[in-house]
Protein backbone atom coordinates (compact mmCIF):
# COMPACT_ATOMS: atom_id res chain seq x y z
CA UNK A 1 0.00 0.00 0.00
CA UNK A 2 1.07 3.77 -0.82
CA UNK A 3 2.60 6.15 1.89
CA UNK A 4 -0.57 8.29 1.11
CA UNK A 5 -3.44 5.53 0.96
CA UNK A 6 -1.83 4.64 4.48
CA UNK A 7 -1.78 8.14 5.84
CA UNK A 8 -5.80 8.19 4.27
CA UNK A 9 -6.64 5.34 6.12
CA UNK A 10 -4.83 6.38 9.76
CA UNK A 11 -6.52 9.58 9.31
CA UNK A 12 -9.83 7.53 8.50
CA UNK A 13 -9.28 4.99 11.23
CA UNK A 14 -8.58 7.65 14.08
CA UNK A 15 -11.46 9.90 13.19
CA UNK A 16 -13.44 7.45 13.77
CA UNK A 17 -11.79 6.50 16.71
CA UNK A 18 -12.38 9.96 18.46
CA UNK A 19 -16.07 9.83 17.43
CA UNK A 20 -16.56 6.50 19.39
CA UNK A 21 -14.26 8.09 22.33
CA UNK A 22 -16.40 11.36 22.18
CA UNK A 23 -19.96 9.21 22.04
CA UNK A 24 -18.81 7.39 25.32
CA UNK A 25 -17.84 10.42 27.18
CA UNK A 26 -21.54 11.61 26.08
CA UNK A 27 -22.78 8.36 26.95
CA UNK A 28 -20.89 8.71 30.32
CA UNK A 29 -22.33 12.13 31.32
CA UNK A 30 -25.45 11.40 30.35
CA UNK A 31 -25.64 8.40 32.99
CA UNK A 32 -23.76 9.92 35.60
CA UNK A 33 -26.30 12.80 35.23
CA UNK A 34 -29.17 10.47 35.46
CA UNK A 35 -27.83 8.66 38.21
CA UNK A 36 -27.19 12.78 40.03
CA UNK A 37 -30.33 13.12 39.12
CA UNK A 38 -32.71 12.00 42.22
CA UNK A 39 -30.30 13.04 44.73
CA UNK A 40 -30.45 16.73 43.10
CA UNK A 41 -34.18 16.38 43.30
CA UNK A 42 -34.05 15.59 46.64
CA UNK A 43 -31.96 18.39 47.71
CA UNK A 44 -33.85 20.57 46.04
CA UNK A 45 -37.25 19.62 47.11
CA UNK A 46 -35.73 20.07 50.67
CA UNK A 47 -34.18 23.62 50.28
CA UNK A 48 -36.04 25.20 47.50
CA UNK A 49 -39.39 23.74 47.01
CA UNK A 50 -41.03 22.72 50.70
CA UNK A 51 -39.98 25.70 52.67
CA UNK A 52 -41.36 27.93 50.08
CA UNK A 53 -44.71 26.01 49.79
CA UNK A 54 -44.70 25.54 53.58
CA UNK A 55 -44.46 29.49 54.27
CA UNK A 56 -47.69 29.66 52.19
CA UNK A 57 -49.49 26.80 53.81
CA UNK A 58 -48.86 28.13 56.83
CA UNK A 59 -50.26 31.70 55.54
CA UNK A 60 -53.65 29.66 54.16
CA UNK A 61 -54.08 28.15 57.24
CA UNK A 62 -54.33 31.23 59.40
CA UNK A 63 -56.51 32.40 57.27
CA UNK A 64 -58.96 29.37 58.07
CA UNK A 65 -57.89 27.84 55.48
CA UNK A 66 -56.60 23.53 55.64
CA UNK A 67 -53.55 23.50 53.85
CA UNK A 68 -50.15 21.04 54.03
CA UNK A 69 -47.57 20.12 52.13
CA UNK A 70 -47.48 16.33 51.36
CA UNK A 71 -43.68 15.22 50.09
CA UNK A 72 -43.40 11.46 48.27
CA UNK A 73 -40.58 9.38 47.46
CA UNK A 74 -39.67 7.59 44.51
CA UNK A 75 -41.45 4.70 44.90
CA UNK A 76 -42.50 1.23 42.60
CA UNK A 77 -46.70 0.92 42.56
CA UNK A 78 -48.22 -2.70 42.36
CA UNK A 79 -49.26 -2.47 38.89
CA UNK A 80 -45.45 -2.10 37.86
CA UNK A 81 -45.41 1.49 37.05
CA UNK A 82 -43.03 4.18 39.20
CA UNK A 83 -44.10 7.29 41.19
CA UNK A 84 -41.35 10.19 40.98
CA UNK A 85 -40.35 11.82 43.83
CA UNK A 86 -42.60 15.04 44.15
CA UNK A 87 -43.67 17.25 46.71
CA UNK A 88 -47.04 19.08 46.56
CA UNK A 89 -49.36 22.12 48.54
CA UNK A 90 -52.89 20.65 49.12
CA UNK A 91 -55.37 22.79 49.93
CA UNK A 92 -58.90 23.09 50.77
CA UNK A 93 -60.45 26.21 50.82
CA UNK A 94 -62.27 27.39 54.28
CA UNK A 95 -66.24 27.45 52.78
CA UNK A 96 -64.79 23.94 51.97
CA UNK A 97 -63.33 22.77 55.49
CA UNK A 98 -65.59 20.94 57.29
CA UNK A 99 -66.23 18.62 54.20
CA UNK A 100 -62.14 17.90 54.11
CA UNK A 101 -62.68 14.67 55.29
CA UNK A 102 -65.19 13.41 52.41
CA UNK A 103 -63.54 11.28 49.51
CA UNK A 104 -64.26 13.82 46.57
CA UNK A 105 -63.75 16.96 48.80
CA UNK A 106 -63.16 20.13 47.17
CA UNK A 107 -59.14 20.71 46.99
CA UNK A 108 -56.57 22.37 45.11
CA UNK A 109 -53.32 20.95 44.69
CA UNK A 110 -49.76 22.23 43.10
CA UNK A 111 -47.55 19.21 42.42
CA UNK A 112 -43.35 19.74 41.80
CA UNK A 113 -42.61 16.54 40.67
CA UNK A 114 -38.61 15.00 39.14
CA UNK A 115 -39.45 13.61 36.18
CA UNK A 116 -36.58 11.23 36.15
CA UNK A 117 -36.71 10.67 32.18
CA UNK A 118 -36.14 13.85 31.15
CA UNK A 119 -34.17 15.03 34.20
CA UNK A 120 -36.53 18.01 35.01
CA UNK A 121 -38.65 19.17 37.40
CA UNK A 122 -42.59 19.46 36.10
CA UNK A 123 -45.39 21.59 37.68
CA UNK A 124 -48.69 20.40 37.67
CA UNK A 125 -52.02 21.27 39.51
CA UNK A 126 -55.44 19.65 40.02
CA UNK A 127 -58.05 21.66 40.91
CA UNK A 128 -61.57 20.37 41.58
CA UNK A 129 -63.17 23.84 41.74
CA UNK A 130 -63.45 23.91 38.27
CA UNK A 131 -66.66 26.08 37.84
CA UNK A 132 -64.08 29.12 39.81
CA UNK A 133 -61.58 28.63 36.52
CA UNK A 134 -59.03 27.13 37.75
CA UNK A 135 -57.41 24.30 35.96
CA UNK A 136 -55.66 21.21 35.52
CA UNK A 137 -52.32 19.55 34.42
CA UNK A 138 -49.57 20.33 33.80
CA UNK A 139 -47.98 23.96 34.41
CA UNK A 140 -44.51 23.87 33.02
CA UNK A 141 -40.97 21.62 33.42
CA UNK A 142 -37.65 23.09 34.48
CA UNK A 143 -34.15 21.94 34.52
CA UNK A 144 -33.37 21.66 38.36
CA UNK A 145 -31.18 24.42 38.96
CA UNK A 146 -33.73 26.91 37.07
CA UNK A 147 -36.75 26.46 40.00
CA UNK A 148 -35.82 29.00 42.36
CA UNK A 149 -38.30 29.77 45.29
CA UNK A 150 -39.32 32.75 43.27
CA UNK A 151 -40.72 30.05 40.49
CA UNK A 152 -42.40 28.05 43.15
CA UNK A 153 -44.16 31.47 45.03
CA UNK A 154 -45.14 32.17 41.13
CA UNK A 155 -47.10 28.58 40.34
CA UNK A 156 -48.74 28.37 43.23
CA UNK A 157 -50.08 31.95 43.64
CA UNK A 158 -51.26 31.80 40.01
CA UNK A 159 -52.68 28.60 40.76
CA UNK A 160 -54.49 29.58 43.88
CA UNK A 161 -55.50 32.58 42.10
CA UNK A 162 -57.34 31.01 39.69
CA UNK A 163 -58.95 28.51 41.86
CA UNK A 164 -60.11 31.28 44.09
CA UNK A 165 -61.47 33.29 40.81
CA UNK A 166 -58.94 36.21 40.83
CA UNK A 167 -57.44 37.65 38.03
CA UNK A 168 -56.14 36.14 35.13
Amino acid sequence: MKDEAKTQLKKIIGDYDEKLAELERLDKAKREAHAAFPARFVSLKTEIIQPAIQEIADMLNERGHVASVREQEDSSTAEGGVKSAAVSLRVVPKPFVLKATEVNAIAIEITFSANRAERKVAVSSTNTMINHGGTVGKRGEYEVDAVTGDVVTTHVIQTLSEAFGGPK
